[in-house]
């Protein structure tokens, strides 16, 4: 298998402003063409061209125009005073799609057309870069050929700065695309189909995406996990040959050690509460937890964060069959806290409580950040615009709201409140891993993940509603990539909250 589908193939080149020959690409916050910093660049000609043709041009969100003078895009940015940046990174992702769409294959850019508050140059480049990589990404490896006219390229970008910023710029352009890469390898493993993502294959790329990186990476065959009696993740597999995993990444640092917990689900039929199957043709993507965590780890090594983490991801396959786990089952997990099947389709929190009993029990968290595709219920409250926020500190709910916000992995807090536990008491076992009323779903899942990380600091981000791309979002069909550019903006903060784990 190909596994570098997820790198950038854009030659970006970062020059002093000045006139070009290229495709030119004008970008206006406002009515006025003259706050353009890139039509002070143009040659007479065509700026009296689009001078005497603005009043029609601004007209269009997008424009291109071929003249005997010069050939460009006109954009009509509408995002400059957001409180958040998530509308400014769709509108760019939207840029890049559309000139590729339009066979644009080469053009320039001048940074300082953008005018974003509260943004700085180099920052602003990294968001520009990142998310021009990002849309460039198209899940194609199952073609067997392409297009006569063969697929559309973004070959090459050059980005425009005023000369003092050209090697600052550079730097942070290289940043954007180590971010978007890792965007992007998260995308293209939960796009996988799951009869070539399986547990065991998961484990062999992650050994080989991990062979060149200073991590330690311990791996917990079915043997081992029966050794420590990890019966949630052992429970939930049975029904598949294909058989379980818990992997673990870590690097060690001197601070508060910083747990990811990543929900591998490589393919969830339902169990034997079978799925209908309008909502199992997705399912393939219910490990995207597991690729976040996966690449964001991948991330903080290549940018060489020095933060004390360590990674789990547990892996398995929920199938049905005689040998599968039954609703009224109870399995005993690692901690020996016992969980009530009531749904076998709520699989994900039972081999997520075994990634938190081991991380509780053979490590020392100062803070837990798990991320799943935990339920449906999470999409239903929220849409598909920002994922569900579940934290046990008001402090740790504001920082990752902050975050989440420059990042434009937008999260919204739901709560984790005690009242809510109520609804997850079994009368056979400690806990039931589904609640009692059909309402609050998402809130039942994060309140069982609770009831296992206790004492320790615990951030569950459900995100379900982001687990796919909308169209709004400016990027392909598939896999969203969410949470990845957030845990940078996590390491990149991690000072503010480090005293109140």
């Amino acid at each position: 298998m190909n596994l570098n589908f997820y790198k950038n193939k854009i030659n970006f080149r970062v020059l002093p402003e000045g006139k070009t020959k290229n495709f030119v690409v004008i970008v206006c916050n406002e009515e006025n063409l003259n706050k353009a910093k890139s039509f002070l660049f143009l040659n007479p000609n065509l700026k009296n061209f689009l001078k005497t043709t603005f009043n029609d041009i601004k007209k269009h969100d997008k424009y291109i125009g071929y003249t005997p003078f010069g050939n460009f895009a006109f954009i009509k940015l509408r995002s400059s005073n957001n409180d958040n940046l998530y509308n400014f990174y769709t509108e760019l992702r939207k840029i890049l799609r559309f000139l590729k769409d339009n066979k644009i294959a080469k053009f320039s850019i001048y940074l300082n057309d953008f005018s974003i508050k509260n943004l700085n140059i180099d920052k602003l480049a990294e968001i520009l870069t990142l998310n021009f990589v990002i849309a460039d990404f198209d899940f194609s490896r199952y073609y067997k050929t392409p297009p006569k006219e063969g697929w559309p390229e973004v070959k090459e970008i050059e980005i425009m700065v005023n000369k003092t910023q050209v090697n600052e710029i550079k730097q942070a352009v290289k940043k954007g695309i180590i971010i978007a890469e890792e965007i992007n390898r998260t995308r293209f493993l939960s796009n996988l189909p799951g009869g070539d993502l399986t547990p065991s294959s998961f484990v062999e790329i992650i050994k080989e995406y991990t062979k060149n990186l200073d991590l330690k990476v311990t791996i917990l065959d079915e043997n081992k996990l029966k050794k420590i009696k990890a019966g949630g993740i052992l429970g939930v597999s049975r029904g598949s040959k294909e058989k379980p995993y818990l992997v673990i990444l870590e690097n060690q640092e001197k601070d508060k050690e910083v747990h990811f917990i990543g929900k591998g689900i490589t393919f969830d039929s339902g169990g034997l509460q079978i799925k209908p199957s309008d909502y199992m043709n997705e399912m393939h993507l219910d490990m995207t937890g597991a690729a976040t965590v996966l690449a964001s780890s991948i991330l903080i090594k290549r940018l060489g964060y020095k933060l004390n983490f360590k990674t789990l991801i547990p892996l398995a396959e929920n199938m049905p069959s005689a040998e599968s786990y039954r609703p009224g089952d109870v399995l005993k997990t690692i901690s020996g806290k016992t969980i009530e099947v009531g749904s076998t389709d709520a699989e994900g929190r039972i081999i997520l409580a075994d990634a938190i009993d081991y991380s509780k029990k053979f490590f020392k968290p100062s803070l837990i950040v798990e991320f799943s595709t935990l339920t449906g219920a999470s999409m239903i409250a929220l849409g598909n615009k920002a994922s569900a926020l579940f934290t046990n500190k008001k402090e740790l709910q504001d920082f990752m709201l902050k975050i989440s916000e420059i990042s434009g992995d937008l999260l919204w807090p739901l709560p984790l409140w005690e009242i809510y536990k109520k609804d997850i008491e079994s009368n056979f076992a400690d806990i039931l891993n589904i609640g009692k009323s059909k309402y609050g779903g998402a809130i039942h899942g994060a309140i069982f993940l609770w009831e296992f990380a206790k004492p320790v600091n615990f951030v569950h981000i459900d995100i379900a509603p982001k687990m796919t791309s909308s169209e709004e979002d400016g990027l392909t069909k598939g896999s969203a990539g969410f949470g990845v550019n957030l845990i940078k903006e996590f390491c990149e903060n991690f000072q503010e909250i480090k005293n109140l784990l």
